[in-house]
């Protein structure tokens, strides 16, 4: 038993060698989407040392368009750093010039064609200049992740409904390249990403006049 259990310390020992930056990536990339529920602008701190960390991980396992999302990710977050900083009046906005607000209709409409748009010439980058073999789903991903997070920065709470869907194929893309600790990160990402709505929609109810 005691050599079973020096095995496996041997073992996870050698694992993080190897793997140490995506642990570290997704640890901070946890505390980046709990900082996000509770609105609390340092969640911007850490996604921009979550993703900074990711766009090593991903060009290491050929998923390209990632790579070039999570660099989108780490100058989006010191916009929505910005954005989430500057004081106003509002008793409502928490410190913050931005509130929850819901998306018209309309703006729904537009932010999934700019979805679409916007996947579609990162498809045919990948087809014919990189190795990708999931090319569809990594350009749909990384043009869906890119509107949500900017969805984020102006605190539009459709914005989970994005990134449910978005942690859920992520996680079987993860689980597709073997990397299975992002895999078990989006995983809790879809569960946060329920939770965080949940928390937004209640929080936008309670600031809404009846």
């Amino acid at each position: 038993m005691l050599i079973h259990i020096i095995f496996f310390l041997v073992s996870a020992f050698r694992w993080l060698q190897v793997n140490y930056i995506e642990v570290v990536a997704v640890v901070t990339g946890l505390l980046y989407v709990f900082y996000t529920i509770k609105e609390n602008r340092v969640l911007w701190i850490f996604g921009v040392i979550s993703s900074a960390l990711y766009i090593i991980v991903f060009i290491t396992s050929e998923i390209y368009a990632y790579a070039l999302l999570y660099i989108y990710y780490v100058i989006i977050g010191c916009y929505g750093w910005y954005t989430w900083s500057v004081k106003n009046n509002d008793p409502e906005s928490k410190g913050s010039s931005i509130v929850i607000k819901r998306a018209s209709s309309g703006k729904i409409i537009m932010f999934l064609i700019l979805t679409f748009v916007m996947a579609a010439p990162v498809y045919f980058l990948l087809i014919f200049f990189t190795s990708s073999d999931m090319a569809m789903m990594d350009a749909l991903l990384t043009a869906g992740s890119m509107v949500a997070t900017w969805m984020l920065t102006r605190k539009y709470i459709e914005q989970w409904i994005f990134w449910i869907v978005i942690d859920v194929l992520s996680c079987i893309l993860m689980i597709f390249k073997e990397l299975y600790p992002s895999a078990i990160l989006f995983f809790v990402y879809t569960l946060f990403a329920i939770k965080g709505y949940l928390e937004w929609k209640k929080n936008l109810e309670a600031a809404t006049p009846n």
